[in-house]
């Protein structure tokens, strides 16, 4: 079995993923908008801190909640209703012309972030519901290559949209992209719950989040995984940036090739699925070494084309890390709890990537970006002993039967 056999099987699945790339690469132009409308009005740093703040900020309290929505409502009827809810909130962006108006900017970022808090654990928990157990490791592989594309795509092409035909055009194009999305997920038919994945009799929709998290040794583990790996990938992102314009002097061409760079390890990592067949938490712990190692190599690269080439080895690697642990988790947690599970998990992961891109310039300030770099990998690989440690005494087929008789 291969991805391309796998994507032309899953129909439905194919409709969430199109959902995901026009909606995704809207979004980017609009980020990419906003960022230069913002600057434009203002010229103030503090103003593009401040809305990077604002957009966080739902994640922490509105994620858990959209993830306990996503196990008691209709997966789709909420997927649908949070695309046409931000078409309004976008749409309104194009009513800023001066200082006075940045409220609208702040309260359109503020409602947009707010529904994808929502929409994010929806979509993830949605993905298990659509696709046979057996292909969820191809679709997770399909996932990264959404990812990728975005990343390129989305980028690249909502500065140039920008550039050429204004800001206002890069608003109104997302407002389309939301519609185009909410039409094709209303498209997408939910297979029939199996007896194994529905609540038991007289059981609620809702979990608490503590009872949740300490459910087992394995969801622990996991969400000791969500809550550390941010640190690092946080100020990587940053770093990306870094190497562009200052390392090698590259200036805004620097950055764009570098995420360039990164798209394109993703998409690639796609390609390996259909060798992943067992030991998915192993291979996923493996590739989190490999990507610390990735990160040292770029301390040392000597030249610009030596970091392209080792960010795309990096992001290959983190890659394959995401599509086995993604596998992993929606195999391991029950159907009927995806959705709360995914919406922790947005929270943690978040908040931990906001200390660590908050924290990440204070650190540039102490150290120089190729050391930084090299702490960055020397993390990933301490964190990499640290989860197989976690896992070593976890039976995860065990842990499940128990789990589920605990719910």
């Amino acid at each position: 079995m291969t991805n391309w056999t796998v994507w032309k099987q899953e129909k439905n699945y194919q409709r969430l993923f199109w959902a995901g790339v026009i909606n995704g690469i809207g979004n980017r132009f609009t980020q990419v908008a906003l960022l230069a409308l913002l600057y434009h009005v203002t010229g103030s740093g503090v103003a593009i801190g401040l809305l990077f703040a604002i957009r966080m900020a739902p994640f922490f309290f509105i994620a858990p909640i959209g993830g306990m929505l996503a196990d008691r409502f209709s997966k789709k009827a909420i997927l649908v209703t949070v695309d046409l809810l931000r078409v309004p909130a976008v749409l309104c962006l194009l009513f800023v012309r001066e200082p006075g108006d940045l409220w609208i900017v702040y309260t359109s970022a503020f409602l947009t972030s707010m529904g994808e808090a929502i929409y994010s654990p929806a979509r993830m928990s949605a993905i298990p519901a659509l696709v046979k157990s057996d292909r969820l490791i191809y679709v997770n592989a399909i996932e990264q290559v959404m990812i990728g594309a975005v990343l390129i795509l989305g980028s690249s092409t909502g500065g140039i949209l920008a550039y050429y035909l204004g800001n206002h055009a890069a608003f109104m194009i997302n407002g389309l992209t939301f519609l185009l999305s909410a039409y094709l997920i209303s498209r997408m038919v939910f297979p029939s719950v199996s007896d194994e994945n529905k609540r038991k009799p007289g059981t609620s929709a809702a979990i608490s989040p503590g009872k949740l998290i300490l459910g087992s040794s394995a969801l622990i583990a996991f969400f000791v995984m969500m809550l550390t790996m941010p640190l690092a990938s946080g100020i990587d992102n940053i770093l990306v940036s870094i190497y562009g314009l200052e390392v090698f002097d590259m200036g805004g061409l620097g950055v764009g090739f570098m995420y360039g760079a990164l798209g394109i390890g993703l998409i690639l990592s796609s390609f390996f699925s259909h060798m992943m067949k067992r030991g998915l938490l192993a291979l996923a712990i493996i590739f989190i070494a490999l990507e610390g190692t990735g990160h040292i190599l770029l301390s040392l690269a000597p030249t610009f084309y030596a970091a392209l080439f080792t960010v795309v080895m990096i992001t290959f690697a983190g890659g394959i890390g995401n599509i086995c642990l993604d596998t992993v988790m929606m195999k391991f947690i029950p159907r009927s709890r995806q959705g709360t599970f995914f919406g922790l998990m947005e929270m943690i992961s978040n908040l931990s990537l906001a200390v660590s891109m908050g924290t990440a310039g204070f650190l540039l300030e102490i150290f120089t970006p190729r050391t930084l770099s090299l702490i960055i990998g020397l993390a990933y690989l301490i964190f990499a002993i640290m989860y197989a440690l976690l896992f070593a005494r976890v039976d995860l087929v065990k842990e499940k039967r128990e789990f589920i008789r605990g719910i």
